[in-house]
């Protein structure tokens, strides 16, 4: 699925669940989404990154409104808690929860923080499946 149909997706459905419709990060996260569409415009490797930064932060914004919404308590705020609270009140399995630890934040980690990794289409492309995967499954079990 191209970038803009797949984020259209993403964004019909955040915008449309009760845990991210009142959410005041909601135009927010909207727009790190349409930045997603931008930078997939950009077929190098410098669009590419910029496709996993939006997909990450987006995502990240998403899961900490979600937690926030059911008043659930998050250790400290990162991608990989927001993770493992989501799974600790059963809106993902340990699995799934290991599965995007892996898929997700370890290798957002290694884009942003390693320098020189730059990531391929492939790669950013797999990342956006992914994060839409995650906040799809968990906004189903919330």
């Amino acid at each position: 699925m191209p970038y803009k149909k797949r984020v259209d997706t993403i964004r019909l459905i955040a915008a449309n669940h009760g845990a991210l419709k009142g959410s005041p990060k909601l135009n927010a996260i909207v727009g790190e989404l349409n930045r997603i569409t931008t930078a997939g415009r950009l077929s190098t490797h410098n669009g590419w990154l910029l496709a996993v930064l939006h997909t990450t932060r987006s995502l990240d914004t998403m899961l900490a409104e979600i937690i926030a919404h059911k008043g659930w308590i998050v250790t400290k705020s990162s991608l990989g808690a927001s993770l493992i609270t989501l799974a600790k009140y059963g809106a993902l399995t340990p699995v799934e929860q290991k599965g995007y630890q892996g898929n997700l934040v370890n290798v957002r980690n290694k884009y942003m923080h390693e320098a020189g990794a730059m990531p391929h289409k492939l790669g950013a492309d797999s990342l956006l499946n992914e994060m839409h995967t995650c906040i799809a499954t968990v906004l189903k079990n919330v």
